[in-house]
Order: C-alpha cells, then sequence, then structure tokens
C-alpha cells in the first residue's frame, strides 16, 4: 500500500522541466459539448460522417486513442479543463457549483504571460467574464440553440439566430484578427441534446444507417438498481433521431475549422498555431438502451482529442499507448508556450511529454460526485468512483447496499459482463478496492459533503418482466414461435427491404449464440434456430437489416 501511495504522489514530479521556452505559438482549443470518441472517420466512425476538416486535425498532426474525462459531466468537466484540475480539488462538485475563482486558469496563466485571450461560446461554469480572457462572449442559459442571450464582455445581450452560427461567426472574426500570440477557446454548444443543426444541415444524414450499438439492450444482471431510473431509450428509431441530429449538429464544428484552417493560411500563422479539437465529455447513445452521460462506462467517458502542432508531432500520430485526460490540457498548453507546470501542481501531464515517454500513466481516477440539489433531476443516483486500468474497469458506487461493477476491458469492450463476483478474478478485484483508496488518498480525494449513501444495490437476479422491452424499428414486424418455445425457434420478419436479415440469439448475460442469416420466403424473411440444447431461461432475439432493428424476448420452460 504504502509503495502504491508513493507512486502515485511522486506523479506529479515527473510531469514539470524538459520545457522549451523558445516557442511561442498561437492556440485555438476548440471544444464539443458531448462528443463521442468514435464519431469521425479517423477514430472509427462511419464513412459516411463528412467532417474532413476536423479530421485533418488528426491527421496532420496527432490523435490520442485513449483519451477519458476525469469526470463526464458539463460544468465539473470543463472546470477541469479550465483549472488542470480535478473537480473534487477545484470545488466543481457537479452541474450547480463553479470552480473556485482563486485558482489559476488557462486563461489568467497564459495572459500573464503575454497571450491575447479569447473566451468564445459555451463556458457553462460562469456567464460573467472571468479574469484571464481580454475578450468575454459566453453564451447564457441552458440549450437554447436559437435567439440565446450571451455575455459580451460584461454586457447582456440577447443576439439573434442560431448559436452554432454566432460562435462559428464571432470566432472565425477574432482568429482573423487578434494579436499574436493569441490563445483562443472556442466552446460549442452542438451537439449537446436537444441538438438543433445548422439550418443547411439539418436532413443531411436521413437516409444513412445510423451505428446502433450492438449491445441495444438493458442490463438484466448484476447492475446498478439505479440505472434505469435515468432516462433510457425501448425504441430504435428514438435512437436513431437522436443520432441523425448528434451528427447533423457536429456539421456546424466542422464548418468552423474548415474556416479556421483558410483563415490561418491567410494570415500565414498555421504553422506556428496549435490546434486542440476535443469535448467536455462523452455521450452514452443506447448502449444498454442507456442515455446520457456521467455514467462511469466507455461511451461516456472517452472523448475526442486531436492536435495539430507540427512543432511535436508528424502528420497521423497515433497515440495509442498512453492515457491521456482532460486535466491533461492545462499543462499541454503551458508546455507549448514555455511556461512550466511545476508552480501549479497540476496532477497531469503534457500530451507531448506522455507522448514521448518521458512520463507514463497506467491508470486514473474517473469520479461522480453528487451532493443533495433541490433541482437535480439525478437525485436518486449516487456518487461514484472508478478506477481504470489499460485492461480493467472497477467501479464503486455510494449505495446503501455494496454496488459495484468490474470489468475485462480486453476481453469484454463494451462493458456487457459484470464480473464483481466471478471467483476467478477475485484477487484482481480486492487488489482493485485498494488501488482506489490508495489513488483517492493521492489526489485528496476527501469531500466532506460527499458522504451521503443513495438507496440503491447491485440487481443479482435476472428480472425480465422488469425490463421486457420490445424494441420495434418501424419498417419491419418480427414474429417468433412458439413462445415458450422447447426445441426449434421460428423467427419470421416481414419488412420491404430485399436484403438479407441478420438473426442472433442472446443469452441474459448478453452472450451470443446463435447469429444466422435469414432469406426470403413467401414474401417473408425466416429461419429456424435449433434450442433443444438451450437450457430453461429467458432469452433475446436480434434482427438487423441495414441498420434496421427488433429485438423480442423469448422463453423456454
Amino acid at each position: 500500500m504504502k509503495q502504491i501511495l508513493t507512486f502515485f504522489l511522486l506523479l506529479p514530479v515527473l510531469t514539470s522541466g524538459q520545457i522549451n521556452p523558445t516557442a511561442r505559438p498561437n492556440i485555438i482549443l476548440i471544444i464539443g459539448d458531448d462528443l463521442r470518441y468514435d464519431s469521425y472517420d479517423v477514430s472509427g466512425g462511419p464513412n459516411w460522417f463528412n467532417t474532413p476538416a476536423i479530421n485533418r486535425i488528426a491527421e496532420e498532426g496527432a490523435y490520442f486513442k485513449n483519451f477519458f474525462s476525469v469526470y463526464a459531466v458539463c460544468v465539473p468537466s470543463r472546470s477541469s479543463i479550465m483549472t488542470g484540475l480535478y473537480p473534487h480539488n477545484n470545488g466543481a462538485y457537479d452541474n450547480f457549483e463553479g470552480y473556485d475563482l482563486d485558482l489559476p486558469t488557462i486563461g489568467t496563466i497564459l495572459n500573464s504571460a503575454g497571450y491575447h485571450t479569447a473566451m468564445i461560446g459555451k463556458y457553462d461554469v460562469y456567464e460573467n467574464p472571468q479574469p484571464g480572457w481580454d475578450y468575454w462572449m459566453a453564451k447564457k442559459g441552458k440549450t437554447e440553440y436559437e435567439n440565446a442571450e450571451w455575455n459580451v464582455n460584461g454586457t447582456d445581450k440577447l443576439i439573434p439566430g442560431h448559436v452554432t452560427q454566432i460562435i462559428n461567426d464571432s470566432s472565425n472574426k477574432m482568429v482573423a484578427k487578434l494579436d499574436t500570440p493569441f490563445m483562443i477557446c472556442i466552446e460549442h454548444q452542438t451537439p449537446h441534446q436537444p441538438v438543433i443543426p445548422l439550418p443547411q444541415d439539418v436532413g443531411k444524414y436521413a437516409d444513412e444507417p445510423m451505428p446502433i450499438p450492438s449491445n441495444f439492450v438493458a442490463f438484466n444482471y448484476l447492475y446498478p438498481s439505479f440505472l434505469y431510473q435515468r432516462p433510457f431509450y425501448t425504441e430504435v428509431d428514438a435512437l436513431a433521431e437522436d443520432m441523425q441530429a448528434y451528427f447533423e449538429g457536429i456539421q456546424g464544428i466542422e464548418d468552423n475549422v474548415d474556416q479556421i484552417f483558410k483563415i490561418l493560411t491567410l494570415r500565414n500563422l498555421l504553422q506556428n498555431t496549435l490546434i486542440m479539437y476535443t469535448g467536455d465529455n462523452g455521450i452514452i447513445q443506447g448502449e444498454h438502451l442507456l442515455r446520457g452521460k456521467g455514467l462511469p462506462y466507455e461511451p461516456s467517458m472517452r472523448v475526442p482529442m486531436f492536435i495539430r502542432y507540427p512543432e511535436w508531432f508528424t502528420p497521423n500520430t497515433v497515440s495509442k499507448k498512453q492515457i491521456g485526460l482532460n486535466i491533461d490540457i492545462a499543462p499541454t498548453l503551458l508546455e507549448a508556450a514555455g511556461i512550466k507546470a511545476a508552480p501549479y501542481k497540476f496532477p497531469g501531464y503534457s500530451l507531448h511529454q506522455l507522448e514521448l515517454g518521458n512520463v507514463k500513466r497506467d491508470m486514473f481516477l474517473f469520479e461522480n460526485i453528487k451532493i443533495f440539489h433541490p433541482n437535480d433531476d439525478e437525485s436518486f443516483t449516487p456518487s461514484s468512483r472508478t478506477i481504470r486500468t489499460k485492461s480493467y474497469k472497477y467501479n464503486w458506487y455510494q449505495c446503501i447496499e455494496q454496488t459495484e461493477e468490474f470489468f475485462n476491458l480486453d476481453k469484454d469492450p463494451e462493458e456487457n459482463f459484470n464480473l464483481i463476483h466471478d471467483p476467478t478474478y477475485a484477487v484482481k478485484i480486492e487488489q482493485y478496492r485498494h488501488l482506489l483508496d490508495s489513488m483517492r488518498i493521492a489526489l485528496h480525494d476527501t469531500v466532506s459533503a460527499d458522504t451521503f449513501k443513495k438507496p440503491c444495490k447491485l440487481i443479482s437476479d435476472p428480472r425480465p418482466y422488469e425490463l421486457a422491452y420490445i424494441v420495434q424499428k418501424s419498417g419491419m414486424t418480427l414474429n417468433i414461435s412458439p413462445s415458450p418455445f422447447s426445441d426449434n425457434i421460428i423467427v419470421k420478419i416481414l419488412t420491404e427491404n430485399q436484403s438479407d436479415v441478420e438473426v442472433m440469439l442472446y443469452n441474459l448475460l448478453g452472450q451470443l449464440l446463435v447469429k444466422k442469416v435469414a432469406h426470403k420466403e413467401s414474401g417473408y424473411y425466416d429461419t429456424t434456430i435449433n434450442g433443444n440444447n438451450l437450457p430453461p431461461g429467458i432469452y433475446l432475439v436480434r434482427v438487423t437489416q441495414n441498420g434496421d432493428m427488433s429485438s423480442q424476448y423469448i422463453f423456454k420452460n
């Protein structure tokens, strides 16, 4: 234990020094709202999603494949980006609390070092002008996309028009005129739900197959009891609609990035400008029927991180081995500006030093702090802490009853199987419990108000009747017989589409048991699954065709 704790305490010391103070590049930090890590061509996104300018940042620079937010909610995450500190250290414990105003931020540090600074968009933490910004244009309110109120250098204004277009126009003007060296922070509201894309982008991807996750089915065993008290999907149509709006919303950021490249080229500044593209947090889109953020699952925690800076990265650099965090953004920008990070005692590292291998990170702490607020619409969600390494993840929830999850990410990257009761992993699970305790001590995670235990637990027995969703995609009619079955399962699908249909059978643990292709016969697509050797229980039949999906539970006596 002492060795582990000492190791953690020594980590920040390794991040300082080795700074090259000669170059003073311009810095453009672009932050999207609720950006998934896997949306783009360079990160495995759908091939029809057209973002060449955003991709260009990674293609002409670096793509950090394993990059995470340490707290996947707007205000805490953005506070970590600005201060370089964990929310439990900077005071932004949740969406109701901003960071401590006495703390230095990337704005105050760079501005004090001679940078001309501008903040445009959804700062979210505070609406009024904050120290360190020469120009301030912050959107007020929640998620209005039209005719929103703004605070411009201390004056409240209602500016007509679409929020994304206003951010684009204002930031493009600033990139075109601000004296060098400059640091411009562009904080987009899109694609935060409910997304309203720019008018020219509405319907752009209406005919494209949305990337519905393969595990679009509810947890049914060893899952936290509060999960389905949160909003979740019951129909694939609703998910596909949200996904389409999500991708169309990002097109507005693509327009912004495209213009930034053009302006920097015209000003002959492109080669000496660090462009960073990231998100405040990810978003869950249908994995286990869940939606939203904050939860310690990969789609919520992981965000894109693309950096173009020729001084550091050769084209098409892909950082696969290192784990990057949003608390690394501040020390990264300071290193680029030739400012030593050591006086600020950041717990993070420069991403440049991580990629060079001068420092390394094998694990990190993820948190979600829930302190009572009367307006909190997630009052049933408990605080949680997570230890995430390259191969495993341990989730601890602050519930009255012991509520934990343990995932083998190498074998189960979709986090379908909670191994917390698997005796094979008992020793490793105990090790991770101790690692969590050690890391919380090392990172001073001791928020006195974060002690309340919520009435939640781990659902350890399958309860299919409570979660018996029949997920129907319009245009597909699924008929399964008999139910209950004893031997063969007959699956018939009526659809106007002419391509073959994939039929899959899962058990309650989400394990794929059978995968077949149904061919068209007498107007129906049909196939037969041999169920003779299946034990009695509950199963899920799922059929897919060109992105359409239908699922139904069946029973064996």
